[in-house]
């Protein structure tokens, strides 16, 4: 503050004793290059130049976004398009195919212009009612025919409406295929529809139906829907078809980023507790130490393993069974001492800070859990004073003797 008055100061000095008086006096406070860019800092101010500069940055970075997002649908549509042609090309006769190339045909053309163009969709507005309509008249009417490939080109079209839609329209999309009750869950109060695609032996389907319902358990109303009453049948068939995915598999994927969006729902970690989500997560994360599997599982499965554990009834099973929770700390300390995503390395301590309270006491001593947790801290400590190379960085981890 004593900066800028002086500053004040010396301008009114300079200003008052020209020939040009006041007139010029207030002319020269209007440009900004005569200012001394000390003065326009402690005053907290931006040149014109600045705030021109700094319009133009987050206009050039929400054009960037827009046609990030463009790029991202655009391969979604085309990856969808190819699965169909697959599951289509062993199918003798197919009334649907040309149908649906057609429309993927429109969907890709429609962002094509888009990234062309630098711009925005055409359109950001939900799916109408009567779109809606037509699509679960077609979902039942398929079910009922027992047409495997119109099942799938139904989800397949609805997630594409979902990932044509802008992120921050998506809930609302969500809550337009909850209220028009996609499922019947809320009209029949009974899962058996949903259930009952979800145990057909069809990997293609199992594709559509699970990405469609990773889309709904995205919001908490989704969550709500998808455990209607408590009911844990959609829970316990997702977690099913996991485990029956090859390890990063995209199918997997969308069952990991299922459960571990509903994991945030209390009553829904029983099931998961049940159904053994703490061992077979833990096995996953070991499985990523000697083979490639993709990042997004080894995230959402260490942050769904987080949710699990810090939740008082996982808590309340451990106590019950503290030969199980020895293990899952042994596991999970020696985890830490490995080259592992850094997300995934927050998750895991995340674990064991729950882990680490006095109703766990014999474990954490049998374990050697304060020494261990110690070592990992000052090794941690000593990488902040150090600045290895991009290479190094990547193989960094704890030493064998730590």
């Amino acid at each position: 503050n004593n900066s800028a008055d002086l500053f004040d100061k010396e301008l009114i000095q300079k200003q008052m004793s020209s020939k040009s008086g006041q007139s010029k006096h207030l002319a020269y406070y209007k440009k900004d290059e005569d200012v001394p860019r000390l003065y326009v800092l402690v005053k907290g101010e931006k040149t014109k130049k600045e705030a021109s500069l700094e319009k133009d940055m987050k206009e050039l970075n929400k054009k960037y976004q827009q046609i990030l997002q463009a790029g991202r649908q655009i391969f979604s549509v085309a990856v969808n398009c190819l699965q169909l042609l697959h599951s289509f090309k062993e199918t003798q006769k197919n009334e649907n195919l040309v149908e649906t190339i057609e429309n993927y045909k429109i969907q890709l053309g429609k962002y094509h212009k888009v990234i062309i163009n630098e711009g925005k969709p055409e359109g950001n507005e939900l799916i109408t009612e009567a779109v809606m309509q037509e699509h679960k008249t077609k979902f039942f009417k398929y079910y009922s025919d027992k047409n495997i490939d119109g099942i799938i080109e139904v989800l397949l079209s609805l997630r594409v409406n979902a990932l044509q839609i802008a992120p921050e329209l998506r809930k609302n999309l969500v809550y337009e295929l909850i209220r028009n009750d996609i499922f019947n869950i809320e009209s029949n109060d009974s899962f058996d529809f949903v259930v009952a695609i979800l145990d057909i032996n069809n990997s293609s389907l199992k594709h559509a139906i699970t990405s469609l319902i990773s889309v709904i358990s995205s919001t908490l109303r989704g969550v709500e829907y998808l455990t209607y009453k408590n009911n844990m049948c959609i829970i316990e068939r997702i977690v099913k078809t996991l485990k029956e995915q090859e390890n990063g598999s995209v199918t997997q994927r969308f069952c990991i980023a299922t459960l571990q969006k509903c994991s945030i729902k209390d009553t829904v970690i029983p099931t998961l507790v049940e159904h053994d989500l703490i061992y077979w997560t833990i096995n996953l994360l070991n499985k990523s130490l000697n083979s490639k599997i993709h990042v997004f599982c080894l995230d959402f499965s260490s942050a769904m393993l987080a949710n699990i554990i810090h939740t008082p009834s996982t808590l309340q099973y451990l106590e019950h069974h503290p030969d199980m929770t020895l293990q899952i700390i042994e596991s999970l300390l020696r985890l830490i001492r490995e080259n592992i995503p850094v997300s995934v390395l927050m998750h895991i301590l995340i674990c064991l800070s729950y882990l680490s309270k006095e109703n766990f006491a014999q474990q954490i001593e049998e374990c050697n859990f304060v020494d261990r947790i110690s070592e990992f801290v000052e090794y941690y400590s000593c990488l902040l004073y150090t600045s290895p190379s991009p290479r190094d960085r990547q193989k960094s981890r704890m030493p064998s003797s730590a």
